[in-house]
């Protein structure tokens, strides 16, 4: 294991929240999401939850409940009752592991893909208003370096 190297403590830091990282990286999703809540609950007649449910259903296929509860950051009791209103409204299906019959394997319903082609327009139109003035080259600029901050933060979380 690597030895982590102490960074320099800057005081100027301590104050100015415009510029600590891990206060825009939490401000700027509050407000996208708050925008997506907006828009998907006016087009889609979905939360931003349920929307985010049918995205990591659509990227990563059949997910086991205890999983996706992991993937939401919420306790398995949440994700349950989220779960729960998505089965009724015919979104996703639940069955049993027939390997474990403690685990629920989660799928998006056919009714779902078409959401979530609509939950990724919605998306994307958050994002171009939220890189309105920023250059072609400034977006793809901006998305691969924060690809590389999920990447190092995601080899220390996810070990």
């Amino acid at each position: 294991m690597q030895a982590s190297r102490a960074l320099p403590y800057n005081r100027a830091m301590e104050t100015q929240f415009d510029k600590r990282f891990g206060f825009l990286v939490a401000d700027v999703d509050r407000l996208c999401g708050t925008h997506f809540d907006e828009l998907a609950r006016s087009s889609l007649n979905l939360t931003r939850a349920q929307c985010r449910v049918l995205a990591y259903l659509s990227h990563y296929g059949e997910v086991n409940q205890a999983r996706l509860a992991s993937l939401l950051e919420v306790a398995p009791i949440s994700a349950g009752r989220l779960l729960d209103r998505m089965e009724e409204g015919g979104w996703i299906e639940r069955q049993l592991n027939s390997d474990d019959r403690r685990e629920r394997q989660v799928r998006m319903m056919p009714k779902a893909e078409k959401a979530h082609d609509k939950a990724r327009r919605v998306g994307d139109e958050i994002a171009a208003e939220a890189l309105a003035g920023f250059s072609k080259q400034e977006g793809e600029q901006l998305i691969a370096l924060l690809q590389r901050v999920r990447g190092n933060l995601s080899g220390i979380v996810d070990r």
